[in-house]
């Protein structure tokens, strides 16, 4: 009788395990949604080209001087966060890094909120680059706790423009999408604090939309699925960088109040979403967790169907993309 019911386990766990096996190979590659890839810049000519290093990490660059949103590049595990490990860049790692995209021209490091996944490597990128890091005083209280010097930090104004080069930057008040995750890291960073530290330590701050105008063209990045009702009314962008981390998880209303608030007004030509890869993935792994995945065939139609007459795209890890001329 022991025997036929260890059996009957054995062939469970082993049924099981396939089940899951089957399931997990199952889940929806990237390239397998139905959404265009933009095609990667081939002309010599000075081009705007932006290059998407996972989350929303951009470098922008127009030959003469590059912007980076956010710099991101630690990648703890979902273990480390769950046992509020103590955190801390890896200037070593951030350094090659750099090196590799040849951010030899970098002025400004700019967070869209000042979240771990957002905020945590800023002052590390801004340390090796000298640029300077504009954002909240909770991300600018986050660089003092990496010891970075006050001349390096800006404490942005809203709806006022700072000028990079040819680039003007201008951040508007924004939200974080609602997600249940936030809870508990949805405060202020009001003082520098000791590093390492778990993941908490990295709060909100103010979340911000990103405008950045060039005389060749103008985009919007928005790291996060959330807004502030007429906020960007007035403004105007060729291509839009959507944040959908979690958007697919909302109520059909607010997916639709979202386009509405952050592509409609806009108008633009291009929209590339971004935030949709796995946050546990290793640096250069862009693709969408299995177990939260935020686009399937029919999640990626509905988006491409409400963000016309734009066009959406995707971009691949570090591929550098003319976005005006896509």
């Amino acid at each position: 009788m022991g025997k036929k019911i260890s059996g009957w386990i054995s062939f469970t766990l082993i049924f099981l395990v396939l089940v899951f096996a089957g399931w997990y190979l199952s889940r929806p590659k990237m390239e397998e949604v139905g959404i265009a890839y933009a095609t990667p810049s081939a002309s010599l000519e000075p081009r705007v080209t932006v290059r998407w290093l996972g989350i929303s990490t951009l470098l922008i660059d127009d030959g003469e001087t590059q912007l980076m949103i956010d710099g991101y590049f630690s990648r703890p595990s979902l273990f480390d966060l769950m046992t509020r490990k103590a955190l801390e860049s890896d200037p070593d790692f951030i350094r090659q890094a750099l090196a590799e995209l040849k951010a030899e021209r970098l002025s400004a490091v700019i967070p869209v909120h000042s979240h771990y996944d957002h905020a945590m490597d800023t002052a590390t990128v801004a340390a090796v680059t000298g640029a300077v890091v504009l954002g909240s005083p909770s991300t600018a209280n986050i660089a003092r706790s990496s010891h970075l010097p006050e001349d390096q930090i800006w404490i942005a104004q809203t709806e006022k423009p700072y000028s990079f080069g040819n680039f003007s930057v201008t951040l508007y008040e924004s939200k974080h999408a609602p997600l249940a995750t936030n809870l508990g890291i949805d405060g202020v960073v009001s003082e520098p604090f000791s590093l390492p530290a778990p993941y908490t330590a990295w709060q909100l701050g103010q979340a911000y939309s990103i405008h950045i105008a060039h005389p060749e063209g103008r985009m919007l990045i928005q790291g996060s699925a959330g807004f502030v009702p007429g906020a960007l009314e007035s403004v105007r962008a060729d291509v839009v960088f959507l944040g959908v981390g979690g958007l697919m998880a909302q109520p059909v209303e607010y997916r639709h109040e979202y386009i509405s608030e952050m592509v409609t007004p806009l108008r633009p030509k291009l929209v590339i979403p971004i935030h949709h890869d796995d946050l546990f993935g290793n640096y250069g792994e862009v693709e969408q967790s299995p177990f939260l995945i935020e686009f399937d065939r029919a999640s990626a139609f509905e988006l491409q169907q409400s963000v016309r007459p734009a066009v959406l795209k995707q971009m691949r890890f570090s591929e550098s993309v003319a976005v005006f001329a896509e």
